[in-house]
């Protein structure tokens, strides 16, 4: 029996503001309410799936490929699904039988979901020619975003051949954002299906990932004029010499936001791969507002000379070194060597030329010196507002941090967010979660010590961290520790 509030007649709006606000983890008992509940609310409840778990897993994509008259009012629940994303791999269940049950029950629920927006199993192993065809058959229509990670054929846990998807050419008349890799040792099997998603999307794409797959042609998918006009972020992956040849390619006018250069794991360090030999044309990419690269390729994009197009870039990230929006670097990781601080230096002071101005910098080095910082830097920085610094052993000269009030601070009046710490970074190959290292004990005793001994001169500045695990926020008090939940 409903209780006294829902027997009132509320609107369906003011249901689906309750469910909106719900906790997602209460949503299904106050289904079980009452009909009108349940009849008002179970498509929020299907709108967005995360699966990280086998069992729940097995259980949900049974459900949803389910036949509608299986379920009350002959509802289909598949499709209410909006956001779908398998994120645990089949590591671990390499010989359970299930796993083959489980991959027909992933198929047969993406095929109902016709009204699915994004898709998301790049962190997956499921994925196979058959289960492209179930999506592109439900969703061809309503498909807005796809992250895919193409499996190899031996690892197929299905009865999809290598030419199942030969003639297969959907056409999604939403998709705005793909990412697709990492790189497969022989992509045959999704070359032709891929390619055609690409190019015949290409002039709305606002967003695109790829990375390894050299026979997809990079060079010319961007050859063609206008054919990318919409893309804001681009994200490639270098596995051969090609820059900045291949950016030469590029139509003029490209209106990229945000590039970045994953650098590949075949290599050993920056020196060993791609070496510049001038700089990228002024016409590619004259919008580029964020640039994720190795610190080698940077001079290439911010050159001596460029005073009339010059790039408005705003935001660098050196080296790879990922971080959360809460600019804490606990889910950090980095393909390449670190690279000495005396290199570092040489490159950083390109970052003046940028019409932006800079105003987020982000980088990894192999020894970062506290006492020659910012030194000559200082007023290639003078704009940054946000400054991060990992560094791959405990910085050198690290007393001399007491004396960033007149070192640092007064160069860069902006900077609200500085970050410095000692950690290492997992690498894409090792698969493991971030391990970081905090500063020595007695740096750490130093913490609160050195933000007081700032508080003459310190600016715009209000958080600080020298360690992972926490930070520090200035208040009306005083500073105050915030430990990393």
């Amino acid at each position: 029996m409903c209780v006294p509030l829902l027997d009132m007649p509320l609107p369906n709006e003011l249901l689906d503001a309750i469910g909106h606000v719900t906790a997602q983890r209460a949503l299904p008992a106050f289904l079980l309410t009452c009909k009108r509940v349940n009849n008002a609310l179970t498509p929020l409840l299907y709108a967005s799936i995360t699966l990280d778990e086998y069992t729940i897993a097995q259980r949900c994509t049974d459900t949803l490929a389910a036949d509608p008259t299986e379920h009350h009012a002959g509802r289909d629940l598949a499709a209410y699904v909006r956001s779908f994303a398998v994120t645990f791999g089949k590591y671990g269940m390499e010989w359970d039988p299930a796993r083959f049950r489980f991959a027909r029950s992933l198929e047969g629920s993406l095929i109902r979901m016709s009204g699915l927006q994004h898709l998301d199993l790049q962190s997956t192993c499921f994925t196979t020619p058959k289960i492209c065809i179930a999506f592109a058959r439900g969703a061809a229509r309503t498909l807005r975003s796809l992250s895919f990670v193409p499996e190899e054929k031996d690892e197929w846990m299905d009865d999809s051949k290598v030419n199942t998807l030969d003639g297969f050419r959907p056409e999604f008349a939403e998709l705005t954002s793909v990412s697709l890799g990492p790189y497969i040792r022989d992509s045959r099997p999704w070359h032709a299906f891929f390619q055609h998603v690409l190019t015949s999307r290409g002039a709305h794409l606002r967003k695109l990932s790829i990375c390894g797959y050299n026979d997809f042609g990079i060079e010319a998918l961007f050859a063609c004029p206008g054919a990318w006009s919409a893309l804001e972020e681009l994200e490639i992956e270098l596995l051969r010499d090609y820059i900045p040849a291949a950016f030469a390619n590029f139509p003029p006018g490209l209106n990229l936001r945000k590039l970045t250069m994953i650098y590949p794991f075949s290599v050993g360090g920056p020196e060993d791969a791609l070496e510049l030999s001038g700089s990228i044309p002024a016409y590619v990419f004259p919008n580029l507002e964020h640039l994720s690269c190795t610190y080698h390729l940077l001079p290439a994009f911010l050159p001596v000379g460029a005073s009339t197009h010059r790039r408005p870039i705003r935001t660098v990230c050196l080296n790879q070194i990922y971080h959360n929006s809460d600019w804490v670097v606990g889910d950090a990781f980095t393909r390449v060597k670190a690279p000495d601080w005396t290199k570092m230096q040489e490159v950083l002071g390109c970052l003046s030329r940028s019409a932006g101005p800079v105003v987020d910098l982000t980088l990894y080095v192999d020894g970062f010196d506290a006492e020659s910082f910012p030194g000559e830097l200082a007023h290639h920085i003078q704009s940054v507002e946000r400054l991060v610094i990992v560094s791959q052993q405990e910085p050198r000269n690290a007393a001399c941090i007491s004396n960033y009030e007149e070192l640092l601070f007064m160069h860069t009046p902006r900077l609200h967010a500085f970050f410095l710490a000692e950690a290492r970074i997992r690498t894409w190959m090792s698969g493991e979660r971030a391990l970081f290292f905090l500063f020595s004990s007695s740096v750490r005793d130093h913490q609160k010590i050195w933000l007081e001994q700032w508080e003459n001169n310190i600016g715009a500045l209000t958080k600080a961290a020298f360690a992972t695990d926490c930070s520090w926020k200035r208040t009306d008090g005083g500073w105050v520790m915030q430990r990393r939940k």
